[in-house]
Parts: structure tokens; sequence; C-alpha cells
């Protein structure tokens, strides 16, 4: 029957060409159906896609910190040896273990202590200095971040090189306080990133531990991805290791979340009217089989098989579902053309300030696959929507049909 398939087109081609207004209308259901889909999804990929290039210029997302994770009710440390096996994982590309600590200056200015290992400052945290320079091994020297610093050197006039004494309280069994202090000394002063490190005091690792910034192994391990791509499959293996990960990223895999449950809501109704098309074309088609039962009685009668009856008829359905799926697509692009010439500007004028951004960027995205889709879409349910009436048209008995006068 594949060897047939050219005259069926023909065939097909010359019943459509006969039922022009039927098969317009009927184009239209489907294609109606496959524009809300392109639309609806283009829409949402848009929108995901600005969001999370707002959140990549915003953030690094090649960034992420391993903490201890929950397991049953049981907490998953981060020991040396769960510490080397993130670094092993495949994407990473620089890890290195950290300690986290809360202590006060005498001017009672609470400072976020981290310990990491001083070669960790560049190739893991990328750190750039606006002042001075990192610290070394076993040294009393710390790196502050901008925003700490303008702190310390506004309230308590703490500048490069000058002594900060930091305070640790404890309590004992009776619950007295006891205060204990250190005395460190900023050698390099980070430039503003963006994150919670402007807020932090960089120390050696050895002597974070040593001042108690962390007591049971480690508070985690500072994570570098090979690149955004791999952050997500990094995640997952810090996952697998019974830790939990947690940075930047965090907020793109909320916006994914809410973006496929959006798209997912809307192409319901979409898929509602893909659904209204089926129906019409099986309409049509069965109607078609009435119309021409004579003409299927003849053709069987000259020596056409009921095989060749029904690939008739589905590739006539399959002709009108490639029609209506690229009008659909056509349609999906113009709802998309129009949405990123008008729908950003309203949607500015609408909101204010804050969304801006949308005025020269493209709100509806419009992909290769997604069309493709739209495409395969329409004509798998054509064929599906025409089972029933060809499988009818092909049981038909010659003699009876021929004498139906139809």
């Amino acid at each position: 029957m594949i060897s047939r398939i050219p005259e069926f087109i023909r065939l097909a081609s010359r019943q459509i060409s006969r039922r022009k207004l039927r098969v317009a209308l009927t184009v239209a259901g489907i294609a109606v159906g496959v524009a809300a889909l392109v639309g609806t999804v283009a829409l949402g990929e848009g929108i995901r896609a600005q969001a999370v290039a707002a959140i990549r210029a915003q953030a690094d997302l090649t960034l992420l910190e391993a903490v201890p994770g929950v397991e049953g009710n049981v907490v998953q440390l981060v020991t040396p040896t769960r510490a080397s096996a993130v670094g092993a994982i495949p994407g990473v590309s620089a890890s290195a273990p950290l300690v986290r600590g809360t202590f006060s200056t005498r001017g009672q200015t609470y400072v976020q202590v981290v310990g990491l290992p001083p070669e960790a400052l560049g190739p893991v945290l990328l750190a750039r200095y606006q002042k001075g320079n990192g610290f070394s091994n076993s040294s009393d020297g710390v790196v502050l971040g901008a925003s700490l610093a303008r702190k310390l050197q506004r309230y308590e006039g703490v500048r490069l090189g000058d002594p900060l004494v930091l305070v640790k309280r404890t309590y004992d069994a009776a619950g007295r306080p006891s205060d204990k202090e250190f005395r460190v000394v900023p050698v390099g002063i980070m430039e503003e990133r963006g994150d919670g490190f402007d807020e932090a005091l960089l120390m050696d690792l050895s002597l974070a531990v040593a001042l108690g910034g962390e007591e049971s192994g480690y508070s985690g391990v500072l994570v570098r991805t090979d690149g955004f791509e791999r952050v997500f499959s990094v995640a997952e293996g810090v996952r697998a290791l019974g830790l939990s990960p947690r940075g930047p990223f965090e907020q793109v895999e909320a916006v994914n979340r809410l973006m496929d449950t959006g798209v997912a809501f809307l192409s319901l109704f979409a898929g509602l009217s893909l659904l209204v098309g089926g129906l019409m074309i099986a309409s049509t088609m069965i109607t078609s089989v009435y119309e021409r039962t004579r003409e299927i009685g003849i053709a069987m009668a000259v020596g056409a098989s009921g095989e060749d009856i029904m690939g008739m008829f589905l590739v006539e359905c399959a002709l009108i579902g490639c029609i209506g799926g690229l009008c659909g697509d056509l349609l999906g692009i113009a709802f998309a053309f129009a949405m990123n010439t008008v729908g950003g500007p309203f949607i500015a004028s609408r909101f204010g300030d804050a969304f801006a951004g949308l005025l020269d960027r493209e709100i509806a995205l419009v992909t290769w696959p997604l069309l493709a889709w739209g495409l395969a879409l329409a004509v798998v349910l054509s064929l599906v929507a025409g089972l029933y009436p060809a499988w009818k048209a092909s049981r038909l008995n010659p003699v009876d049909a021929i004498r139906s006068g139809r």
C-alpha cells in the first residue's frame, strides 16, 4: 500500500478541491487549536527566557554551595569524604570546603565569617579586589566583602591594614555568657558581587576552625561549575550524595516550575480547541463517506481492497491535518509577532519601570521545534479522528454501496 501513497495523495487532493468550503472550515478548526498551542507555549518560553536572562545578569549561576541535607530524620553532615566526593562530580571545575560562623566586633557590629582555603579565592570564588589582595595559609589576614567594608569603615573607622577585634560569645552550662576576642587584620576588600559574600568576612579555613566557627565538620562545600548548563546536573549530583545544593540557580528552578505549571494549565485550553478541530475532521469524513458511498462501491468492484479504501481516507485526513497545522503555525507566529510588537510596551505601560526591560525584548519565543511539534500534533490528531470513518468506508459491501445511489 505504501507504493500507492502518491496516488492516494493525488486522489485526496482532488477530493479536497471538490469541497473547498467544508474543508476550509475544518482546517480552520485545526489551525485555531494549533495556533493557540504554539502561541501559549511561545509566550511561556519567552517569559521564561526573559526571567532566566534577568537572573543570570544579576547573579553568579555557576556558583553553588552544598550544605548538610536530611535523609529520613537523619542529618547528613558535610564530612571531608563527602567534600571530596562533591569535588569529583562531573561538571565541577573547582570546589572547596568552608565553615561559617557569626561573630561581633567591639562596636557590636555582627559579622558573618566564612573560612575557606586561600587557594579557593581565585578558582572557586573568582574574587576580585578593589583594594589589597587575598590572605595566605595560617595567617590572621582577612578579606572583607564590599558592603561589610563600608559598614566597618563608616561605624567603626576600620580601614585596610587596621587591626580588627572579633568577639565570639559562648554560654556555659548555667547559661552564663563568656566572650573570647580574636585579632585579625583586613588585607583585602573585594569588589561588589551582588551576593551574600558582600556582607561576609573571609579568612583562612584553619583559622576559622580554630576560632570555633564550626564544631562538627564543614558548614558546606563551595562549588564552581564548568558553566550554567552544568549547574543543574551538578546540583543533582550533590543531592545524590545526601547533601542539599543552595545557590542562585534555585531561582531558575523556581521560574521553570512556575512557567511549566502555567504553560501546562493554558495548554489545556489549547488542547480543547484541538479536540474540537479533531471532531470537525471526524464529522467531515463521516459525511464524506456517506456522500461517496456509491463511488467507494465502484472502486471496490473494480479491484480496490478495503485496505486501499482505508489508506485513501487516512491520507485525505493527513492532508487536511497538514494544511491545518501549517496554517496554525503561521497564526502562532503572527500571534508571537503581535505580542512582541505591542505586548511588551503594553505590559511596561501598565506595570511601570520594573517591566521597562520588556520594551526592547521578545516576550514570545517561537522555535522551529515548537512549530514542528504543532504540525506533527495536527497530523496525528487528524489521523486519529479519521480512523473510524476510514474503517467504516473500508467495510462497505460493494454491491450495497453501488445500489445506495449516493
